[in-house]
């Protein structure tokens, strides 16, 4: 399996949990603005799924640390909930007084959901960054100048 799938699959996963725990608010959201609750909390796994997915297109030669592993993560929470937020703006604000309202939606999501996808992205990365490090068997590292180490 290629790094950046896994990476995919991982944030996916930890971003699915995240959003799981402000379920509540996040069907506030849906509930006004007229969309299933389960697009809500599907959309920030699978958002952060698309840019784990380009980030970590090439981490088997670029990252060499953990820590560069999350900043990888850092810049996927960062696009997620940027594109979350224009999102939710999207279907929530009406037309006249959309950039006031896309502000009070920034502001939200940033307070609700801002921690859990934080702390889910960072999770995230701390995984594929250690998986990244330890070189393991039933993952492919295409592209890659560093010598397995053993």
């Amino acid at each position: 399996m290629p790094i950046a799938v896994f990476a995919m699959l991982v944030f996916g996963i930890c971003c699915l949990l995240g959003a799981g725990l402000v379920e509540v608010v996040m069907r506030d959201f849906a509930g006004e603005a007229g969309v299933p609750t389960w697009v809500f909390i599907t959309v920030p796994g699978l958002l952060s799924m698309l840019f784990a997915l380009l980030l970590y297109r090439k981490a088997a030669r670029d990252v060499a640390s953990i820590r560069q592993s999350l900043s990888r993560a850092l810049t996927v929470a960062l696009l997620t909930w940027l594109a979350l937020s224009i999102y939710i703006s999207a279907l929530w604000c009406p037309g006249y007084r959309a950039l006031s309202c896309a502000r009070d939606v920034v502001l939200v999501t940033t307070v609700v959901g801002g921690g859990p996808l934080l702390l889910a992205t960072l999770i995230a990365g701390t995984i594929v960054g250690v998986v990244l490090r330890r070189r393991v068997d039933w993952l492919s590292y295409k592209g890659t100048s560093r010598k397995i180490t053993e």
